[in-house]
C-alpha cells in the first residue's frame, strides 16, 4: 500500500487527485519507463505548461505528484533517482484571492443561476462546508425538520479531525434545501449535490461547474466567486454577526492551533468549550445579520420566489 509522507495511507481524494495530475504529463513521458526520464524532460514539460497558460499551481501540482511516484518506486528500487525533484517552478501567481461577497450581493449572485447550480455554493456561503465536503454530503445528513446537517461524517471528506461537525441551517441554505429536496423526490439516501453526468468518482465535478457558473456571471457583468472564497465569506458573515470566535472555528471545521493566540493559548486550548445552545444561538445571529443586510441591500426578485417560512406540520421522512 502506498503510503504519505506522513506513512499514512492516501484517502480517496488525494488518489484521485494524484492519478489526475499523473494523467496531465505528456503523452511521451506517460509511455516510457520512470528509469528512462530525465530531469530535462521533465523541465520541458514544465516549460510546455507555461507556455500553454497552465497555471502555476496546477504545474506545481503535476510535479508533485510525479515526486510521489517516484518517492514510491524508489522505496522499491523501481527507480534509483527522482528527476523531478529539482525541477524549477514557476512562482505563484499573483492573482487576487480571498474575495468576499456582502449578504445582498452573494443572494443576488445565486438568483441569476439554476438551482442545482446555486445549491454548492449556498452550503459553502451559509453552511461554511469545503469542496469535499459538498461533493460527499447525502440527504440522510441533512435534518430539515431540527435545521442542522453533518458535514465530513465520511473519513474520506475529512480535512482534520475538527472538519466531522455539525452545522446548524440559516434560513437561506434551508429554503434551497427545502426546495432540492421536494424537487428530487424528497430522496433518503441520495447525494445533495449529485453528478451532472456519469463519472467514475460519482460525484459533482465542481471544478466544470465553477467554470460554467464563471462564465454566467462576467456575461451578466457580475463579479464571479468561487466556493473557498464562498467559505472565506462564511467566516466574515460570523464574525461580523457577533459569533464567538471559538463557536466560528467549531462550525468552519477548523483546528485550534496550539498557539498564536492574543489570550493566553491554554485559555482557549483547555478552558473554553462550546457551551450547549451555542451553535443555535450562532445560527439565530446569522439569521438576524441576514436578513438585515438583504433587507438594507435590496434582496432581487427571483429570491423571493424561494419560500423563507414552513408550517410546522411539514412532513420530514428523512
Amino acid at each position: 500500500m502506498a503510503l504519505n509522507k506522513q506513512g499514512k495511507p492516501y484517502k480517496q481524494t488525494a488518489i484521485l487527485n494524484l492519478d489526475s495530475s499523473l494523467r496531465s504529463l505528456p503523452p511521451v513521458l506517460r509511455r516510457r519507463r520512470l528509469r528512462e526520464i530525465t530531469h530535462g524532460d521533465f523541465q520541458c514539460a514544465v516549460d510546455d505548461f507555461r507556455r500553454s497558460g497552465l497555471s502555476s499551481s496546477r504545474t506545481r501540482s503535476i510535479i508533485n505528484a510525479a515526486r510521489s511516484l517516484y518517492r514510491w518506486a524508489r522505496d522499491r528500487e523501481l527507480a534509483f533517482d527522482d528527476p523531478a525533484r529539482s525541477v524549477r517552478l514557476p512562482a505563484p501567481d499573483s492573482v487576487e484571492r480571498d474575495r468576499v461577497a456582502t449578504p445582498g450581493e452573494f443572494a443576488r449572485l445565486l438568483s441569476c443561476l439554476k438551482p442545482t447550480e446555486a445549491l454548492p455554493f449556498a452550503l459553502a456561503a451559509y453552511g461554511t462546508a469545503r469542496a469535499q465536503e459538498i461533493r460527499i454530503l447525502e440527504w440522510s445528513q441533512v435534518d430539515l425538520e431540527r435545521r442542522q446537517m453533518v458535514l465530513a461524517e465520511e473519513a474520506r471528506a475529512r480535512k482534520s479531525r475538527a472538519a466531522h461537525r455539525d452545522v446548524p441551517l440559516v434560513r437561506p441554505l434551508l429554503a434551497r434545501l427545502r426546495a432540492e429536496w421536494n424537487a428530487t423526490g424528497r430522496p433518503l439516501e441520495r447525494r445533495v449535490c449529485p453528478p451532472v453526468r456519469r463519472c467514475r468518482s460519482g460525484m459533482l465535478a465542481l471544478g466544470q461547474m465553477q467554470k460554467r457558473v464563471r462564465r454566467t456571471w462576467l456575461r451578466l457583468e457580475l463579479e464571479p466567486i468561487g466556493l473557498q472564497d464562498s467559505r472565506h465569506t462564511a467566516a466574515t458573515w460570523l464574525d461580523h454577526a457577533g459569533v464567538s470566535p471559538k463557536v466560528a472555528s467549531v462550525m468552519m471545521g477548523h483546528q485550534v492551533p496550539r498557539g498564536g493566540y492574543k489570550a493566553a493559548p491554554i485559555t482557549l486550548r483547555r478552558y473554553t468549550h462550546v457551551l450547549p445552545g451555542e451553535l443555535e444561538r450562532a445560527r439565530d445571529q446569522l439569521d438576524a445579520f441576514l436578513e438585515k443586510r438583504e433587507g438594507e441591500e435590496g434582496l432581487p426578485e427571483a429570491c423571493n420566489e424561494i419560500p423563507t417560512t414552513f408550517p410546522r406540520t411539514f412532513p420530514l421522512t428523512i
